[in-house]
């Protein structure tokens, strides 16, 4: 089941829960937070998101997020506390996001970086959007023949 949070939670309260309703268990059916578009007029800031679907959180404050309202290919992933000496941990947490055309490739590459797994899911896109997900061409590797 899909969580949310808010800007404000994963930034400044990681302690606080999920985005959540109380009415969310009286229906048999899942329930999502209101959702807007982004215009992609300008480049996408973290200040311009008000909830995040949470892609995957860990212990010690790392997390990847995804804007959902306004909805956006805008990643945010943040870093968590690392230890200092054993007994003592320091918040080293850095946020990097992601914005725009192959943000999705860069996402799941950094993830790998922490060791995290994301589910992928393939999707439909419609051609007014297409722009969005097109990969980068990659080069081909010279073939090795022996």
């Amino acid at each position: 089941m899909a969580q949310f949070k808010t800007t404000y939670t994963i930034l400044q309260r990681p302690d606080y829960d999920e985005l959540h309703n109380r009415n969310i268990y009286d229906s048999d059916r899942p329930t999502f937070p209101p959702q807007t578009q982004w215009t992609y007029d300008r480049e996408m800031q973290i200040e311009d998101v008000d909830i995040w679907e949470v892609l995957h959180e860990s212990s010690g404050g790392l997390g990847v997020y995804v804007s959902w309202s306004p909805y956006a290919e805008f990643y945010m992933i943040t870093t968590g506390w690392y230890p200092k000496r054993p007994e003592e941990y320091v918040n080293q947490r850095k946020i990097e996001t992601y914005y725009g055309p192959g943000a999705q490739q860069k996402v799941l590459k950094r993830a790998r970086d922490f060791n995290m797994v994301l589910e992928t899911h393939k999707i439909w896109v419609d051609d007014s959007e297409l722009w969005l997900y097109q990969s980068t061409p990659t080069p081909v590797p010279a073939k090795i023949i022996i």
